[in-house]
């Protein structure tokens, strides 16, 4: 999702590497992967004082700032999964469903919807409102950091005759046949450019 910046990529790998020597504790991780805010953090910290026995994760997923699922990712698996990164196998939509932020029907709709688009999984999730662009940054930076600098739409091509054939079937109006044969089909898709700046 992000722009090449190498200053931040540099600070980015870093930051892995650190994390790698000394793992954070559950509120930082969430603190960095933008699922809780820094006043919520305070608030069940708050809370732990005044119940020793609860763990932050749990804590936080009983006021729902977090799914207890959520919780038991990041406090059980996360440090193993960025110690063993290079043996990752799964895909992104995989960890993002074990950590509860999508579920079976989302990852469903995102992959639709990327079959039509070409856009990276993420990157619909993202557009969709699923998931928080710096959510995915996350993501990216700790189990993909070889795709973190990667084009979101570096896909697109590959699906064109893919998306002028839905584009075509799902934009037929209803007519008889011989006036539909009749219509022409909208230009290539490339020739549809979103001018962001005009």
């Amino acid at each position: 999702m992000s722009s090449y910046d190498p200053l931040r990529t540099n600070s980015l790998t870093r930051q892995r590497s650190l994390d790698l020597i000394v793992p954070k504790p559950l509120g930082m991780i969430l603190l960095e992967a933008d699922l809780v805010s820094p006043s919520q953090i305070k608030a069940a910290l708050q809370d732990q004082i005044d119940n020793p026995n609860l763990l932050l994760g749990e804590i936080l997923a009983t006021r729902n700032w977090i799914q207890p699922k959520t919780a038991d990712f990041f406090a059980q698996d996360w440090s193993d999964l960025i110690q063993h990164q290079q043996q990752l196998q799964k895909p992104l939509g995989w960890y993002l469903e074990q950590a509860a932020l999508l579920n079976q029907v989302d990852i469903k709709t995102i992959l639709e919807e990327q079959k039509v688009t070409g856009v990276r999984f993420g990157t619909v999730a993202v557009l969709q409102g699923l998931l928080k662009s710096t959510t995915l940054d996350f993501f990216l930076m700790y189990l993909f950091p070889q795709e973190f600098n990667v084009s979101p739409f570096r896909d697109m091509r590959s699906s064109k005759k893919h998306k002028r054939k839905w584009f075509w079937e799902n934009s037929k109006p209803d007519c008889g046949e011989k006036e539909a044969n009749s219509l022409r089909p909208f230009s290539e898709p490339e020739d549809f450019e979103i001018k962001w700046i005009d």
